[in-house]
């Protein structure tokens, strides 16, 4: 994860720093319904490290990406906004597929 000068590359470090982000975002937007009964321990949890992961994947990756486009603004800025919407759509489908089996298992 670090590189010969002992830092995080700035990839790892978008890696990390949206992972912090979705993942707090995420624990203050379900928070409440964790505390009215409507979701327990484990979705609360969840809800929490998928938002984590989708975000921590998506910036790290678009920086990554855009860090190998360097020297291109055109390009680098496709490929920014490509990959930010591609991140948005699969957290959109995940949490799709969570309602979908969340329905199924109800009586």
């Amino acid at each position: 994860m670090s590189n010969s000068r002992d830092q995080l590359s700035p990839a790892n470090r978008a890696l990390i720093a949206g992972t912090l982000l979705g993942g707090g975002t995420s624990a203050l937007r379900h928070w409440q319904r964790y505390q009215q009964g409507e979701i327990n321990a484990e979705q609360y949890r969840a809800l929490l490290l998928r938002a984590a992961a989708t975000t921590g994947l998506a910036s790290g990756s678009a920086t990554f990406i855009a860090q190998r486009m360097a020297g291109r603004p055109v390009l680098s800025f496709a490929t920014l906004i490509a990959a930010g919407a591609a991140g948005t759509y699969l957290y959109q489908d995940l949490v799709r597929v969570n309602n979908e089996k969340s329905e199924k298992s109800l009586p």
